[in-house]
Parts: structure tokens; sequence; C-alpha cells
């Protein structure tokens, strides 16, 4: 009896193992040869998976394409080479390779032949540093497990997001003093200025509706080389509804590249009109929805106030004893933002 009763005990005791052993997918780690860059530099990222199950008494293999690692590259890298698997015991393919909006790079690996309890080791991956940054970004590997019927298990799940810092110096095609944008009765306006420009190639002008997927809307030619004052200016006749955000992707004649900072402008499709342009006497204002108009000034070349109406705008404004010259008409909303429009004042003076 005493003998069945020890049977019986190793039996289930091997068939708990069978149900309950685990595989442990993951990443061990994942790392740049180095973390500053200088722009145009190649180097590598190193990427460490496997099953990390040998030290668990429950341990098993992963079965075949039950699970995946995606790694995420940042769009300050260019992918140079083929991936490197001369590292990996295990037979690993690659499922997917594309870009985000934003150009960063994601590529899916899975294992088609499974891996032993234990197997890992490294993919290398070729990358050089296309565009400078100064700000810390990261690459990333995230494991996906349990993909297959019957799943292999996650044992340890806190190894399934690895991160590697990296950040690119090096001089920028241009030095950028200013970069704004204004509305203009139904109009963005995009006005900015370089002080020194080295090798510059184009500004190309992208636009987005919430900072995070982007389009190329225009482009605008640069000088290409010169340590003078030069400005620029792009209109975006076509804003969408709401918020509209605005950045510069500087391009250098080696296709590297640096953003600017991001400018927002609000468009409500609220329409002003001011008329007669050019105007010797009366300048009339059309708000249609003069709830909505809080002040109007009209600014002369040199930046002063010539005219406020103060809180209750009316919409004629009397110009026969302004002097001659651009003005600017500026519209202040109730939600706080402005509406500007250049008018001429052309009398005899």
């Amino acid at each position: 009896m005493k003998t069945i009763t020890t049977l019986l005990l190793v039996i289930l005791l091997f068939s708990f193992d069978k149900i309950y052993g685990q595989a442990d997918p993951g990443s061990s780690g994942i790392s740049f040869n180095k973390t500053n860059f200088s722009k145009g530099e190649a180097g590598k990222l190193e990427v460490n998976i496997g099953n990390y199950s040998a030290s668990l008494s429950t341990g098993t293999a992963l079965a075949p394409y039950d699970a995946t690692f995606t790694i995420i590259i940042p769009f300050t890298f260019e992918i140079t080479g083929p991936l490197d698997f001369s590292g990996m015991s295990a037979s690993i393919i690659i499922t997917s390779n594309t870009k985000t909006p934003l150009g960063a790079s994601v590529i899916v690996l899975t294992v088609p032949e499974g891996m032993l309890k234990g197997e890992n080791g490294v993919v290398v991956i070729p990358v050089r540093a296309i565009s400078i940054n100064p700000t810390i970004l990261f690459a990333t590997v995230k494991t996906d497990a349990n993909l297959s019927f019957p799943p292999s298990g996650n044992a340890t799940p806190n190894n399934d997001l690895q991160f590697a810092a990296s950040f690119i110096s090096g001089s920028l095609p241009v030095t950028l003093l200013e970069f704004k944008a204004s509305l203009e009765n139904t109009i963005v306006n995009l006005n900015w200025s370089t002080t020194e420009e080295t090798n510059s190639d184009r500004f190309d002008i992208e636009r987005s509706k919430d900072g995070d997927q982007w389009q190329t809307i225009g482009t605008v030619e640069s000088f290409g080389n010169g340590i003078d004052k030069r400005n620029y200016n792009y209109d975006d006749k076509d804003p969408a509804y709401g918020s509209n955000y605005y950045r510069l992707k500087m391009v250098d004649k080696d296709l590297t590249f640096a953003y600017s900072r991001i400018r927002q402008v609000k468009f409500e499709g609220f329409a002003i009109n001011v008329y007669p342009n050019p105007v010797a006497e009366i300048l009339k204002v059309d708000a249609g929805s003069w709830e909505n108009v809080t002040n109007i000034q009209l600014i002369n070349s040199e930046g002063n106030a010539v005219y406020n109406s103060g809180i209750f705008p009316l919409p004629n404004i009397d110009v026969r004893n302004l002097k001659s010259g651009i003005h600017v008409v500026k519209v202040l909303k109730t939600d706080g933002s402005a509406w500007t429009h250049k008018v001429l004042i052309s009398k005899n003076d």
C-alpha cells in the first residue's frame, strides 16, 4: 500500500510540473554601443532575447511562435544593414519591419522553432545617427507571450520591457533664430529666420492635429550656406478646424535633419473681413459674431497701438488722423486668441 501511495505521489508531482511548468520569454537587456552619438556616426544596437526559464524548477521550453519581440528604434537613427542573428542559437525570423509616422523603426521578431529551456542570445542591429537631438531618446524591446495554443507561459513578466538611452549631438544644418505661427483670417502665416546655415538643403513644413501624427504640407528651399540673417515664410491656406501644430524639419544636403520647436494655432472657422484695403478714411470691420470679440486695435509699423477700441469694439475705425503706411488690425477674441490682418492706410498726409 505504501508503495502504491508513493507511486501516485510521484505521478501527481510529475503531472503538476507538466501542467504548471512555464517558459520565460523576454529580454535580459538592450544597449547601444555608446550613449552619445555624433550626427552621421555609425554604431550598433544589441538586443538580448531568450527563454530565461533555466533557473526555474518548473521551467520549460518555449513553443514555436509563442512569443514575439518588438524592437523600436528612435527616428534619430536609421538601420544601415541586415540584422545579425549569429549570436542566437535559436532560429529567429523577422515578421515585420515598418516605420511609425514619426520615423521610428519597428521590428518584430519571433521564434518559428521555439526556444529550449534557458536558451538565449543577442541580436545585433547596425545603425547610423541621422538627426541631431540633444533630448535623451530610448530604444525599446517588448516581449509578447502566450501567442500559441497551448501557451508556454511567461514566468517572470518583469523582463518583458527593456530600454536603451541615447542622444545625438553635432552642428545643426541651420541656427534657427525664431519660428512663429499666426492666424490671419483663414490663413496660418509661418515665419522663421536663421542666423547661420551650413550645407542646408531645405525646410519641410509639417502639420499635426494632435502633436503626434505629422504630415508634410510644403517645402521651402534654404539659401544653403552663410552667416547672414535669412528670413523665410510659408502660408498654410487650408488649416484644419481646431488646433493646428506646426514644426520645421530642417534638412541637410546629406539628408540628416533636425526639428524645430512646435508652434500651435487654433482655427475656429471665425472669419473676419476688413475693408476697404487700402483705406483713406473709414476702415470697416465685419466680425460676423461680435459677441466673440472683446477688443480691436490698430498697430503701426513701429509696433505701437494707434487705435484701441477698449471693451466696446465698433465696426468702423476712423483713420483720417493716422499716418499713411502699413498697419495691422488686431482683433482679440473671447477665448484669448487674436486675429490679425494687414491694411494699408493711403492718403495725402
